[in-house]
């Protein structure tokens, strides 16, 4: 009786979908914490004045670093 239950095509079919959507969703995790450390670490180096940037709010704007701005943040 178990092993009817335990060896059969539907069990196999949950098991592949479980495995699959799990990959999926730590994979999908994974890169949504990717950008929130990239935007964390950018935003760091700007306060601490290692990027030059104009602008304020939603508008800044990450300079080159041979670009002049008047209003350079730093």
């Amino acid at each position: 009786m178990l092993e009817s239950i335990l060896y059969n095509e539907m069990t196999y079919w949950l098991l592949g979908t479980a495995v699959v959507f799990t990959y999926l969703g730590r994979w999908m995790a994974v890169k949504d914490d990717v950008s929130n450390i990239v935007g964390a670490t950018i935003d760091s180096l700007i306060e601490q004045g290692y990027l030059k940037t104009k602008g304020k709010g939603d508008n800044i704007e990450i300079l080159k670093h041979w670009e002049k701005d008047d209003q350079t943040s730093g």
